[in-house]
């Protein structure tokens, strides 16, 4: 099973940064609505198991 590490839409949180801690990061997904477009960030553990929005740079390539 992948986890959140291996995702595009995880960004470590930097040493220098007063909530950092070991293997903590922010998962920020791009949406879109009528408004235009946004993104949701939401704090996660980068050995966490990945959820639906799971993608990698290598997907996007198959998916062409």
């Amino acid at each position: 099973m992948s986890s959140c590490k291996e995702c595009d839409f995880f960004f470590p949180v930097p040493v220098e940064d007063s909530d950092y801690a070991l293997g903590k990061g922010d998962c920020v997904t791009p949406h879109e609505d009528a408004k235009g477009r946004y993104w949701l960030s939401k704090p996660t553990l980068e050995s966490s198991a990945s959820c639906s929005e799971f993608t990698t740079s290598q997907q996007a390539v198959l998916n062409r």
